[in-house]
């Protein structure tokens, strides 16, 4: 991992994605999304919710992933498991120009019913 990349993990600490920079990334080196600001986009451009404090949070503000030294109050986040040795990323593709930043609704200590690998189709 670059000093820049963070991994983010599902509700059973599950290394799903790869935040570089302000790309995430699957295992594979697909680029699956961006965060512009707060929020977090799927690579179409779609808004589909948000990054704040090294949590992702679905629209409706509740928890959907977590980076390793997230904190969450209310709420107790697995161990996170050991993440696979990625695969060499694709190209980093722009933004969409649609995607700006949002306002985040009040945030719950909750886990979200939307699981982290179907945020970013």
């Amino acid at each position: 991992m670059t000093e820049k990349e963070e991994v983010l993990f599902d509700r059973l600490g599950r290394p799903v994605y790869r935040l570089c920079g302000t790309v995430l990334f699957d295992y594979q080196g697909k680029p699956r999304g961006f965060i512009v600001g707060k929020a977090v986009y799927d690579a179409r451009g779609q808004h589909r919710g948000f990054w704040q404090k090294s949590v992702v949070w679905d629209r409706m503000g509740r928890v959907v992933g977590f980076a390793a030294e997230a904190r969450v109050d209310g709420l107790k986040l697995p161990e996170p498991e050991i993440p696979p040795v990625p695969y060499r990323n694709l190209p980093e593709p722009e933004a969409p120009a649609c995607a700006t930043d949002r306002e985040c609704p009040a945030l719950v200590p909750a886990w979200s019913l939307m699981r982290l690998e179907s945020l970013l189709p």
